[in-house]
Formats: structure tokens, C-alpha cells, sequence
């Protein structure tokens, strides 16, 4: 067993935002694919499960969607859903035939384990011939401040995001793994891959900066060690609802790929 730790709590606080900012791609990611009624789908690390809604709204009263997630206290349970509570730092200990689904989602999951690369295998062992595979992961990239009331303030927002990037990567957390999938799935010989990056600009008070004014939050005693003060956060927090404050937002690289015929 792995004994890198998860860094943040599936929480409405983390989670809303992290959905309100990451949805729209994946549902254009998702357009992509011909999903039909009747296909059995898995997404790994459904949080909140608004991926797993929407897929169960795809495939329909025939279909299956199976949610799995470390804490699945958000997750509800239907007829057409099925929830899993699983550690992935285990592996993916689930009741599904290899070869046998149609789809696998995961979002902002793979990133965080540092058996990232077995449990890609284990995905696309579970693909049926012609199966899809979504993938999306935040990436690294210098943060950019459109807009701040100070010039104090546009170097706080920026020192920030960059300390809660250094000590997401110091805990484990690899923000290069999204640029290294399109490798990895060519080296599985998976077929039709594409991948496309994206960030947004965010603005105070919107999702985006919600979501980070919570990893903040979350990370708040770690980036106490990264030079940063008591006062530096609470400044952080007061200026992601200002809505002066404009910057780009995390870097998102998603990939699509199908595993051959």
C-alpha cells in the first residue's frame, strides 16, 4: 500500500467550485464520445458526482455507472449508479470483468497517487475492445494576475498560488502528470488520443477563486511554512471575493484515448 496521503477533504466548499470550474470542459471532452444507452461506465474519484449524474443521464435506465471514491458521503446511490468506497492508493478493487466497460472517466485523481501509472493500467484492462478512456489533471504553470487593487496584493495572490502548487508537489502530488498521459496511453498502444490544455481567467468571488481561497484554507498550516503569514492568508481569502481581483486560473490538460479494436 501506497502511504502517500490525499492533501485535500472532499468537501462542498472544495468540490462545488472544483465542478462549477471543471465541468463545462468535461462535458465537451465527453461530446467527443458516442456514449450510448445501455453502456457500463466507471468514474474513478467521482467527488461530488456530478460527472457520474451526467454520465448516468447518458447511457440511461439500461445503463450502469459505477462511482468510486475514497469518501462517497456526496455520492448517492440509484438505480442506474452504483457506489464504490475504495482507497486507490490499493488499486482498483472493484467487481468488473477486465475487457468489459465501455467508458472510464477521472478527474483531478491520478495526479495525487503515486501508483498513477499502474492504476492507468488497470483502466484500460477494464475497457472493452473500442472502449473509451477521459482523463483530465491540473498542471503546473506560472500563475498570471490580470487585475489586483494593489501591486502588494497582485505579488501576495501570485506568491500564493505558487506556495499551494510547491507544497501540493512537496506532499506528493505530480502537477506534470497531465503533460505525461499522451505518452503513457501512445505506450499502451491506445488509439485516437488527444489532448488539449485550457485555463480560464478567474475572477473574485467566482468558482475559480473560491477554489482557491479553499485549497488555501486546507493547506493553510503548511503554508505557514513556506514564508508566508497568518496575515498573508487572510489577505488571500479577502481578495478571492473581491471582485477587482482577475487572474488565470489553474492549467487543465485533459486527454481522450480508445483502446483498440
Amino acid at each position: 500500500m501506497s502511504t502517500t496521503a490525499y492533501q485535500f477533504r472532499n468537501a462542498p466548499q472544495q468540490l462545488d467550485p472544483l465542478q462549477r470550474v471543471l465541468d463545462p470542459i468535461t462535458r465537451h471532452d465527453l461530446a467527443k464520445i458516442p456514449i450510448r444507452p445501455g453502456w457500463t461506465v466507471l468514474d474513478v474519484g467521482a467527488g461530488a458526482g456530478s460527472v457520474t449524474r451526467d454520465l448516468a443521464d447518458k447511457v440511461g435506465p439500461t445503463g450502469t455507472v459505477i462511482a468510486v471514491d475514497i469518501d462517497t458521503r456526496l455520492l448517492e446511490p440509484t438505480a442506474v449508479i452504483d457506489v464504490y468506497q475504495r482507497d486507490l492508493r490499493d488499486g482498483l478493487d472493484l467487481p468488473i470483468e477486465p475487457g468489459s466497460l465501455d467508458l472510464v472517466h477521472s478527474r483531478c485523481v491520478l495526479e495525487h497517487l503515486d501508483n498513477r501509472v499502474d492504476l492507468l493500467g488497470q483502466m484500460i484492462t477494464l475497457l472493452r475492445p473500442g472502449g473509451w478512456l477521459v482523463l483530465g489533471e491540473i498542471v503546473h504553470s506560472r500563475a498570471l494576475i490580470h487585475h489586483a487593487p494593489t501591486d502588494d496584493d497582485s505579488h501576495l495572490i501570485y506568491r500564493v498560488i505558487h506556495a499551494i502548487l510547491d507544497t501540493l508537489a512537496t506532499g506528493g502530488t505530480d502537477l506534470d502528470w497531465g503533460n505525461l498521459t499522451h505518452a503513457h496511453l501512445l505506450d499502451a498502444a491506445m488509439t485516437n488520443i488527444y489532448s488539449h490544455t485550457r485555463a480560464d481567467t478567474w475572477t473574485g468571488g467566482g468558482p475559480g477563486c473560491l477554489l482557491l481561497a479553499d485549497n488555501a484554507r486546507q493547506l493553510h498550516d503548511r503554508l505557514l511554512q513556506a514564508d508566508l503569514t497568518d496575515a498573508d492568508l487572510i489577505r488571500f481569502g479577502e481578495l478571492m471575493v473581491d471582485p477587482a481581483v482577475s487572474v488565470r486560473g489553474y492549467q487543465f490538460t485533459s486527454t481522450i484515448a480508445r483502446k483498440p479494436q
